[in-house]
Order: structure tokens, then sequence, then C-alpha cells
């Protein structure tokens, strides 16, 4: 026979929070005001038992979600959302069961937002989730990446020009800056939003070798060899000279 926390996907012994959190994942997918399969009814009817057994109350969801509907446990989806978009905002399609919908994300979203629309005649909350792209990622408000850059570049420092979600901008480099430093742009992370600041640019510096940068060594590495002293045979000031027969 299958245990109740089997049912529910979670550890023996789990404690009531653990099943509860359990019970309204599945709720979300399998319950029948969602997902009018004979499966999910099947599933969410057994989740529904386990959950009972372990806690020794109700369900939190009623068959008819009447209670959730009408409280903070509506029904949620997860958003995944460019990081471009979440910078200069945009529509980006949402699906679950229900049906889909095409979702409008504001400029300066963050993970985490919750999107209050309708799918299939039911109220959602769509749940902001920033992907990962081009190597910038968004951390809250900040924007973080890896700045490559050339020794030359590190050495004499100035301006490099990059391209970020937010748009191309020009970020000041320091003389001699080393290998793994961090840079802050201020004010140039995902935009400000009603009640929320702007956030930063954060960069962190990789130091790469270029055709140039191996070009200009070897150059020196002639130079130096250039400058020694050649090898004298004695103190009579006779160069060394080795003749072949």
């Amino acid at each position: 026979m299958t245990s109740p926390y089997e049912i529910l996907g979670i550890s023996p012994g789990s404690d009531a929070s653990s099943a509860k959190r359990a019970f309204r994942a599945i709720v979300k997918t399998c319950h029948p005001d969602i997902n009018p399969s004979p499966e999910a009814r099947e599933r969410f009817a057994a989740a529904e038992n386990a959950y009972r057994i372990l806690t020794g109350a109700a369900a939190t969801a009623d068959r008819h979600l009447e209670h959730p509907l009408r409280s903070s446990r509506m029904i949620e989806i997860d958003l995944p959302v460019s990081i471009y978009i979440a910078a200069k905002g945009g529509i980006v399609k949402g699906s679950c069961p229900l049906g889909k919908a095409n979702i409008k994300v504001p400029a300066g979203a963050r993970k985490g937002d919750r999107i209050i629309t309708s799918i299939g005649g039911k109220t959602v909350a769509c749940v902001i989730n920033i992907r990962e792209e081009d190597g910038f990622r968004a951390e809250g408000g900040d924007i973080s990446s890896i700045l490559r850059i050339s020794n030359n570049q590190a050495k004499s420092g100035g301006y490099a020009e990059i391209d970020t979600p937010t748009g191309r901008y020009k970020v000041k480099l320091p003389e001699n800056t080393p290998d793994g430093a961090r840079l802050k742009v201020e004010g140039r992370g995902l935009p400000q939003t009603r009640d929320r600041k702007p956030g930063h640019l954060y960069l962190d510096v990789e130091i790469t070798e270029t055709v140039t940068d191996r070009a200009v060594a070897a150059l020196d590495k002639i130079l130096m060899m250039a400058k020694r002293p050649r090898k004298k045979d004695d103190d009579s000031g006779q160069d060394n000279i080795r003749l072949s027969a």
C-alpha cells in the first residue's frame, strides 16, 4: 500500500507544513477546476486524502476552489521571463492546463513579482522567474555579468563599451584594473518602478589575452634579449665565435 508520504512526494516523518506545501503544489495542477482529466482527478483525490491523514485536518482546498480563490491562495503558475523583457517590458505567453494567455510584463519586473490575470475564466497569479540570458543575470533589481578586457585595457584604463539588457553604455575602467575586480555602475540595473528604486549593474572583470597582447609580449622579449651582453671567451674582449669545418 502506498503511504501518504509517497503520495505527496515527501520524506517519511515530514512535518505538517511540508505536507501542506506538497498538497498545495498538487492542487495547482490537478484540482478538478484546473485539470478535468481522470488521471488528475485521481491524483488530487489521493493527495487530498493523504494530506488529511498526515495533518488530521481537512484539506485546505475544496473541490470547487471556492476558498482559495477568495483568499491569497489562488492558482499560481510559473512565468519565465527574459531579462531583456524584465528590463524594458513586453508580452510573454503564459500557459497552464486551463489554457493560454498573453501576459503584459512591466519594465522593471523582479523575480517573484505576481501578475494577476484570467486564464480559462479563472483568476491566475503568474509568478515571474527571470531567465539568465547572454551572461546577464538578475539579482533582485541588480544586473550582473562578466566584463572581458585585454591586458592592455586593464593597464591603461579608459572606457569599454558594452551592450546590456537596458541599453548600450560606456563603462570607465580605472588604470591597473586587476583580474576579478567588480565594477559597479549605479542605476544601470533593472529600471525604477512605482515603489522600487532602479538597480545597479555589476561587472566582474576577466582579463583575457588578445592577439595584440601576445604580439606585444613577443616584441618585449626580443628587445630584452637584444639588450643582454654577449658572452666572452676571456678577458681579452674577444667574442666567443665557433667556426665549423
